[in-house]
């Protein structure tokens, strides 16, 4: 047993956990039976869970945890608001638990470690009192004046944007219960488990394509409750980049949010990590994959096959980098010359960028085979 799981219970947190979800249970219940749900507690209860899951996976999470973006001061304000309404603490020490988790993740030190159980990573350790471990430093949020001003009064801030801005905005409409109950209570429930579930699901169900060093796995079903946040074998691998879901068919309204914030100058300087890293990644899970499948040790003729077309993307993958590096200088030399050898080179480019995808689907065909053969009696 961990140093952890002996910590006594935290009776504030397991108290409020265990009133909001017999409050969610019996009184929405009742609620609807005796009232019906109202237009105004479904509207409530939609518009503030948007606005709070963003909050807590733009701001708390990708903002504040991992600086992926800088943001103007009313988005920042926006986020702590309705990051409070969650009741998942305030920034600061969502933030610093959420750094020390990836920094000793699957450790005893990982505030959330799912080596201790689905339970404990899921909300147990929310029940027991913190075990103090290591901290990491937090001097960025410890000098952000918003960060600071929303941990003063985080409490109170929590029980207004959470609980009476919905009890009033719904008594304005006539259903003051419903807007308690339903865009209150019931919302905070549903979102401790949405974020929670990221500890807990994220961590034990889905697929690694980018590495097998943590516990981390992708899931669509995660990102779908989460606006995002279920990419999580890609966050832990990249965690400084302002996207989970990185691919142009996975769902990150997150990443669309900012991505269109960015063009009216409310966020800027958001951080990609470089394709190069990301496709060099994936191809050397494949590989570790393809390893395991054979003992560890690839057949010669196979590991040779392999290590070919793999140069043959990282030398197409050095082609197109050099080519966008060269039009990137061009654009900022003044001249006539110069923009015209920019627009000469977009075709070159094009052409580059169409040689790295044939040599990843070179690459991804040539695994699959040895896959195959691998399985092959």
């Amino acid at each position: 047993m961990s140093d952890k799981s002996r910590q006594p219970l935290d009776w504030i947190n397991t108290s409020f956990i265990a009133g909001t979800h017999l409050v969610a249970l019996v009184g929405t219940t009742l609620y609807c039976l005796w009232h019906g749900l109202s237009w105004i507690a479904a509207v409530l209860f939609f518009v503030w869970s948007g606005a709070s899951i963003f909050s807590i996976s733009a701001g708390y999470h990708r903002l504040f945890s991992h600086v992926t973006y800088e943001a103007h001061w009313t988005l920042r304000l926006f986020v702590l608001l309705f990051g409070a309404a969650t009741f998942q603490n305030s920034a600061f020490k969502w933030a610093t638990d959420h750094r020390r988790h990836h920094k000793r993740v699957d450790t005893e030190q990982d505030p959330y470690n799912i080596r201790e159980g689905f339970w404990h990573a899921h909300i147990g350790w929310v029940l027991h009192k913190e075990w103090v471990g290591p901290r990491s430093p937090a001097l960025d949020l410890e000098r952000d004046p918003l960060v600071a001003w929303q941990a003063r009064h985080y409490a109170l801030i929590a029980t207004v944007m959470g609980l009476l801005v919905p009890l009033g905005i719904g008594a304005a409409f006539g259903d003051p219960w419903g807007g308690f109950l339903i865009g209150g209570v019931l919302r905070i429930v549903v979102l401790h488990h949405v974020t929670f579930s990221i500890n807990s699901f994220a961590h034990s169900l889905g697929t690694q394509p980018y590495s097998d060093n943590n516990s981390s796995r992708d899931s669509f079903v995660t990102a779908l409750i989460s606006m995002g946040e279920g990419y999580h074998n890609f966050h832990h691998t990249f965690p400084f980049d302002y996207r989970n879901g990185v691919q142009i068919h996975q769902f990150d309204p997150t990443k669309w949010i900012l991505g269109g914030l960015s063009m009216v100058g409310v966020v800027k300087n958001l951080r990609r990590v470089a394709p190069r890293r990301i496709l060099q990644a994936t191809i050397e899970m494949d590989q570790r994959r393809l390893e395991k499948r054979f003992a560890g040790a690839l057949p010669p003729p196979v590991k040779q096959r392999l290590e070919t077309v793999r140069r043959l993307v990282n030398e197409r993958l050095d082609r197109f980098q050099t080519l966008i590096s060269r039009r990137d200088q061009l654009a900022t030399e003044p001249g006539r010359q110069a923009r015209s050898v920019h627009r000469l080179m977009r075709a070159e480019i094009r052409l580059a960028r169409r040689e790295v995808r044939r040599a990843v689907a070179m690459w991804k065909q040539a695994a699959r085979g040895t896959a195959r053969l691998a399985t092959s009696p």
